[in-house]
């Protein structure tokens, strides 16, 4: 016991009053301070054993106006929630994952006694705050459940909305889990059979490969081998088709459909212009030809890849409506017929254009034409260029610009200030991919406009009699013209002029050149080739590159 602290007295003491104090003679104990707890029973009950003629006076309430009738009455007990009724708690099993020395679980409360503290109840604490807010509670439970539905609703209509709909048909839908279900527009029927390239090679044809959508084909058309479509098709088949032979000819031909014929258009046109740009090495452009009657455009080209031997692919190209066809067959050493090809197709243009409401294949004519216009426009593009070695070396175009090569020395003028012309543009072309190739190698290719054709004319020949005289003018130069070259163009026809030329730069060296002089109506050209020795065109190149030099300048 703490110092200070009052000594209250036990039972077992002799009280200091005398017996004849009624306070001292009375040996009834006080009723406790604190309010029994449900369910014990009272003190003096359970340690006297009174009996029930002897009850205690009833306690009044201390919170009843003193004097009233409430004030004579007991203390009415709490009336407690359901809530607050204590319940024994469920008792769970020891985890299996527990030491056996952990703390043992309370003491449940099922196992109260009279002698044992009352514990704690929390929840019968924070039951008063939670009758005074249950309404608030009930309604923010009941909004926030609203705002939740309404949120639901509305994103589900916004998802809904935003579904791409569709024309109900008048069938029932039919589920394909098959990528290679075609729309109307195109069938698998439509692809080219062993029977239809019969008239291409007389070797026995059979399939290669089937492929029913874009991303699963892995043949490609010559010069596409790295471009890809602008527009996505909405259907694409594709089949590859050879022969047995021992060096077979093969053929890849492909369907695909577009959303509408304008895409169509633009797909056509965009793949004719990789074709006449041809930058595949080692792709040479051979030449061309007009198909009529067939589909409503149709374009064909051939196109050379010198490898160790020649390899020629002939490529057709077709527009009917939303489909645009292409045809390639590929022969070693030669081209196949031009004409087979619109043969070979016709079968599967015919179904097409009768779905696409376009006019059927009739009268199909095949001849040769010129080339189709290349980019840039007038130019010589690197796929115009032959190699020295097959196989082997790739052209690379320096875009056209203001011209400033001084030229070879036999010009006898200042090709960049001599008067007449009205302007002069130069491009040049060098050489990659050969270690042979000898460091001086390459092509400028210069053209003079002129305002007239009589003066082009003029300063064509001006400068042909220059070069074709300049051993008169540089000693110990040799000069040898080759047969004049007659190009038939667009423009009608051009005569280029052709010359070797090998000047000596010092007492053992010198420097050969291969020169080209064309004129096509106000336009001169002028071609610049230093070669060496061994390395150089032959004259078979040098004349098929005159005429196309012509060809392109006619087309600018």
């Amino acid at each position: 016991m703490s110092t200070g602290e009052p000594l209250r007295p036990r039972r077992g003491w002799e009280p200091d009053e005398g017996p004849d104090d009624p306070a001292a003679s009375d040996d009834t104990p006080e009723p406790p301070s604190d309010p029994a707890r449900r369910g014990a029973l009272p003190e003096d009950a359970v340690e006297t054993g009174a009996s029930s003629d002897e009850a205690p006076a009833p306690q009044g309430n201390p919170y009843a106006r003193p004097g009233s009738d409430a004030a004579r009455e007991a203390i009415p007990g709490p009336v407690l929630p359901i809530s607050d009724t204590p319940i024994p708690a469920p008792v769970f099993p020891r985890s299996s994952g527990e030491f056996a020395d952990s703390h043992s679980p309370a003491p449940r409360r099922s196992a109260l006694s009279s002698t044992t503290p009352v514990e704690a109840e929390p929840v019968a604490a924070a039951a008063p705050w939670f009758r005074e807010h249950r309404r608030s509670l009930l309604v923010w439970a009941v909004g926030g459940l609203v705002v939740a539905l309404v949120v639901a609703v509305v994103v589900s209509m916004i998802v809904r909305g935003n579904r791409p709909t569709t024309t109900p048909n008048s069938q029932s839908p039919t589920v394909s889990t098959s990528p290679s279900t075609p729309p109307d527009a195109v069938l698998p029927s439509d692809l080219l059979t062993p029977e239809d390239l019969g008239g291409i090679s007389t070797g026995t044809w059979s399939v290669t490969g089937t492929t029913h959508a874009a991303a699963e084909h892995e043949g490609r058309v010559a010069c596409f081998q790295t471009h890809e479509d602008d527009a996505n098709p909405t259907f694409s088949a594709q089949r590859t088709l050879a022969t047995s032979d021992e060096e077979p000819v093969a053929a890849l031909h492909r369907v695909d459909a577009y959303s509408s014929a304008p895409v169509a258009k633009a797909v056509y046109e965009a793949r004719l212009a990789i074709l006449a740009n041809c930058s595949e090495v080692p792709a040479l452009l051979s030449g061309a030809d007009e198909v009529t009657g067939l589909a409503p455009e149709a374009s064909q080209l051939t196109i050379v890849f010198q490898e160790n031997k020649d390899r020629y692919h002939t490529v057709l190209l077709t527009l009917s409506g939303a489909v645009v066809q292409v045809l390639d067959v590929t022969q070693a050493g030669s081209p196949v017929d031009p004409e087979s090809l619109a043969t070979a197709l016709t079968r599967s243009q015919t179904q097409l254009s009768e779905r696409q409401g376009e006019p059927a294949p009739s009268d199909v004519a095949v001849k040769a034409t010129f080339l189709p216009p290349a980019d840039p426009a007038g130019w010589l593009v690197p796929s115009d260029l032959p190699r020295i070695r097959a196989g082997l070396g790739r052209w690379n175009m320096t875009p056209p610009g203001p011209l400033v090569s001084p030229g070879m020395g036999c010009e006898n003028m200042t090709l960049v200030s001599t008067g007449g012309p009205k302007t002069r543009t130069q491009a040049t072309f060098l050489m990659t991919q050969d270690d042979e190739t000898p460091d001086t190698f390459g092509l400028d290719e210069m053209r003079f406009e002129f305002s007239k054709e009589k003066p082009a004319d003029a300063f064509a020949e001006k400068l042909g009699d220059a070069l074709k005289s300049c051993k008169k003018r540089s000693t110990g130069s040799k000069v040898q013209e080759l047969e004049k070259v007659t190009t038939t163009t667009p423009d009608g026809k051009v005569t280029s002029r052709l010359f070797v030329i090998n000047r000596p730069i010092t007492a053992k060296e010198s420097v050969t050149y291969q020169l080209i002089v064309g004129q096509v109506g106000t336009t001169v050209t002028y071609s610049l080739i230093t070669v060496d020795d061994n390395y150089r065109f032959s004259n078979a190149q040098l004349e098929a590159l005159a005429s196309r030099t012509a060809l392109r300048a006619a087309q600018g």
